[in-house]
């Protein structure tokens, strides 16, 4: 088959099938000529029943075209073709700026990170992350109402729930408005945080930090906070992504697109993980032995939290760069431990740490409250909800999947 009929079978454009040869789902073969493609046609029809019945262990293939994320099972992540852990070094403000309209990363400036108080002039010059006082009274009045040991991830999905109600406009589906509802929303989300400390400046990072931490940051640990907050923004089609575009689809305002992704993200085999990475290494750094740890997981044969990821078939690029930020810190609460752990877990070939190890290191290294690493990965990974949400606006209602029944036989009536 061409590249064209291949792409006419499954449903996707021609720059889809490329990317199904370079996770290793289709095998790509030189055409006569020596420059076009051929694809074996049973391979593709396999694949693309995949598609519709479900893959290995009933899992289902959806497929989508997308502008926002490219991820290279290789080890590599692109926002926008651009590399994600480069966009690292910018505010997370300027990345979600991306994600939504593709603008905000254009300047030419220096790589070099800015200290806190250049960050948060730098933010200041982009549009204006507030929340205005309607949005805000309403996101104050729900959190008064949760208990006090409530986690962030949770004040979150409760804030973005009731946001709708102050906003008259939230059905403009336009992308610029869906950026500004975007702004606000995040605002709203970070702000109505009890707070523990006074933010360093005006940026996302810093106000957040202050609602997880009782003490300001240094410019290094403001730097890969930010940081984790650009490489928590999206993953490409991630079950959390895929929730938020469904409800799009349907023509749901972006704060419940949002919301609906952030439901997904609340399971244990999504945004959940984050938080046993983090209970993990609470353990290790309140004095719990990596042998101890790892044996209990082993005979109970479950997985070591923090440790495998199901497309990356080498590093996970965003661990990478989070725990290079983070560096040995050998006086810290963990002290070697981390290392000692990666060692263990990854001998005779075991599985390399992944990005939910690398979060819950920055929330124990740091000292931050419990929680803290799951509230990272939700705020940021707003952004690229909003992102998909805005991206599935062009598009006409274009869900409705359909069962195949399996259960008893229907009943005559009597």
């Amino acid at each position: 088959m061409t590249t064209e009929q291949a792409a006419q079978l499954l449903g996707v454009k021609a720059a889809t099938v490329y990317a199904y040869v370079s996770r290793g789902q289709l095998t790509r073969h030189r055409g006569g000529d020596r420059r076009s493609s051929r694809f074996e046609r049973a391979e593709v029809e396999r694949l693309a029943a995949r598609a519709r019945r479900g893959g290995r262990a009933g899992a289902l293939d959806v497929v989508l075209d997308t502008e926002l994320t490219l991820l290279d099972p290789a080890g590599r992540l692109y926002f926008r073709g651009r590399d994600a852990t480069t966009l690292a070094a910018r505010p997370f403000e300027q990345v979600a700026e991306l994600l939504w309209t593709d603008a905000g990363t254009h300047s030419s400036g220096p790589t070099d990170e800015p200290g806190a108080g250049e960050r948060g002039e730098a933010v200041a010059h982009e549009a204006a992350w507030v929340a205005d006082e309607a949005m805000l009274a309403v996101a104050h009045r729900v959190q008064a109402a949760l208990p006090a040991g409530t986690p962030p991830a949770d004040r979150f999905r409760v804030t973005v729930a009731a946001l709708p109600t102050s906003d008259p406009f939230r059905y403009d589906q336009r992308p610029a408005a869906v950026a500004a509802t975007g702004r606000g929303l995040i605002a709203a989300a970070v702000d109505g945080l009890p707070r523990r400390s006074t933010p360093v400046d005006d940026g996302i990072a810093a106000r957040l930090w202050a609602g997880c931490a009782d003490r300001p940051p240094t410019p290094t640990q403001l730097r890969a906070f930010d940081a984790a907050l650009v490489l928590s923004a999206d993953h490409e089609l991630a079950v959390s992504a895929l929730a938020a575009r469904v409800a799009a689809s349907a023509r749901a305002d972006p704060y419940l697109a949002v919301l609906a992704g952030l439901a997904a993200l609340g399971g244990g085999l999504h945004g959940g993980s984050v938080g046993a990475a983090e209970g993990m290494l609470a353990e290790l750094a309140a004095g719990r032995t990596v042998a101890d740890l790892v044996a209990d997981r082993l005979a109970a044969g479950a997985p070591v939290p923090g440790f495998g990821h199901a497309v990356y078939t080498g590093t996970d690029p965003r661990a990478e760069a989070v725990l290079r930020l983070l560096g040995p810190d050998p006086g810290g609460p963990l002290a070697g431990r981390l290392d000692e752990l990666v060692a263990a877990v990854g001998r005779h070939g075991g599985p390399r740490p992944n990005f939910d190890l690398a979060l819950g290191a920055l929330a124990v290294t740091y000292g931050l409250a419990p929680g803290s690493a799951e509230a990272v990965f939700v705020l940021g990974r707003c952004a690229g909800l909003l992102g998909h949400t805005i991206e599935e606006y062009r598009h006409r209602f274009r869900f409705r999947p359909r069962a195949v029944y399996v259960g008893a036989a229907p009943c005559p009536e009597q």
